[in-house]
């Protein structure tokens, strides 16, 4: 019944305040999409439905955010179909109805139940379909253009096992995000960071987090409800690290700003790792003037490349001295340490340490990770090979965006 009152409501604001959704003229064309139409009933349709299934405020700012949001989603929803059409891309009923039940499901909310609620309020189950399939098709044409084409090195590979076998023993968090790019059509970083307030005053609301991405977010996790997974310290931006670290799970940051747009997160989970990482190191030093100390452990780095041979290399130097660190966990060592190591492989030397009579830098002689939850390297190379994707797509919806005829009613 409060789904029906809300949406009666909405309605009725909406043919007030607007009168391009009068019901007297449900065919007509909000905008123009190559030779597409979105038509005005599609657009009253999609901004009712965001209303009903994500808790949205239903005042006359709110309407209009959500229509510029609606209109945007459609815009691009018709550009994937046409690229969909283009390279003969179909999207079965059964998978877009398996979609949305795992959506749906996801929220725990009961599909049929929801159907029906909907249609008795004239609001068609239609539009969640729509946007689904274009979801579907538009990842298939990304796997396929571009899946081939990216390439992982091994390089990549060990930065990342790196950085995460430096943090094993900190802690794991399950992350959901919303993230609200700056564009001109929304009112750039303001208006940015307006959509972000919103949606963390609809969370506050009762609105489920992963419907409210999947309609607002422009991260590639919006297909997936906002779901990020679970992440350790170093893998999202440093922005979002330093806010999570200090969130408890079941809570919604407040919005995070980072260049080009807005992040709201939510913290799903949190667990204490199991895991450590067991180094076994080497030091070099350097004594003199700290500035000539630093530059000359630099310069050493091509000549010391190996801690079987180390004792023997530095007797060319008389100003360097090698001492052995023995077998040492990360959690029992320093972050500024910790961090130099993300960054270094086996058999390289760390960034030089200041000390009060010269520099000091790390060698890695080994380096092994114990305990769960550590990804292999096919999970590494699957993860990287996502990420690079999401940044095709990005592109590639950008670039539809310029090159397409768009009229806007």
């Amino acid at each position: 019944m409060r789904l029906l009152k809300t949406i009666t409501f909405a309605t009725a604001l909406l043919t007030a305040s607007a009168p391009v959704y009068a019901q007297s003229a449900p065919h007509g064309i909000a905008a123009v999409v190559n030779s597409d139409i979105v038509t005005i009933h599609d657009l009253r349709q999609r901004v009712l439905f965001m209303i009903a299934t994500t808790g949205a405020e239903t005042d006359e700012a709110s309407i209009q955010r959500l229509q510029r949001q609606a209109l945007r989603n459609l815009v691009d929803e018709h550009l994937q179909l046409q690229e969909a059409e283009t390279y003969e891309v179909t999207i079965s009923d059964e998978e877009v109805n398996q979609r949305v039940g795992q959506l749906l499901s996801r929220n725990g909310a009961d599909p049929n139940k929801l159907v029906s609620d909907l249609a008795a309020a004239g609001v068609s189950i239609e539009t969640l379909r729509d946007q689904v399939r274009s979801e579907v098709a538009w990842q298939r044409i990304v796997n396929g253009l571009y899946g081939s084409r990216i390439r992982i090195s091994d390089a990549q590979i060990d930065e990342t096992l790196n950085q995460i076998s430096a943090n094993a023993s900190k802690p794991n968090y399950h992350v959901a995000e919303i993230y609200i790019e700056a564009t001109p059509d929304i009112g750039g970083m303001e208006g940015a960071m307006e959509g972000a307030n919103a949606m963390i005053a609809q969370v506050k609301s009762g609105a489920p987090f992963p419907l409210l991405a999947q309609q607002f977010s422009s991260a590639a996790s919006a297909a997936r409800g906002g779901d990020v997974g679970f992440v350790r310290e170093g893998e999202l931006r440093p922005e979002i690290d330093a806010v999570i670290k200090e969130m408890v799970p079941g809570s919604v940051s407040n919005p995070i700003q980072v260049p080009g747009g807005v992040y709201v997160v939510a913290l799903v989970d949190k667990k204490i790792s199991e895991s450590d990482t067991l180094y076994k190191l080497k030091q070099v030093t350097v004594e003199g003037d700290t500035e000539a100390a630093k530059a000359k452990l630099i310069s050493l780095r091509g000549e010391l490349t190996s801690c079987d041979t180390l004792n023997d290399d530095v007797e060319a130097y008389k100003d360097v001295v090698a001492a052995d660190m023995g077998e040492l966990k990360s959690s029992t060592l320093t972050d500024e340490i910790v961090a130099a190591l993300e960054n270094t492989d086996v058999g390289g030397l760390s960034d030089p340490f200041t000390r009060p009579d010269g520099a000091t830098s790390i060698m890695v002689c080994k380096r092994e990770t114990t305990g769960t939850d550590i990804p292999t390297r096919n999970e590494i190379e699957d993860r990287l090979l996502d990420q690079q994707l999401a940044q095709a797509s990005k592109r590639a919806l950008r670039d539809l965006r310029r090159q397409a005829t768009l009229v806007v009613r």
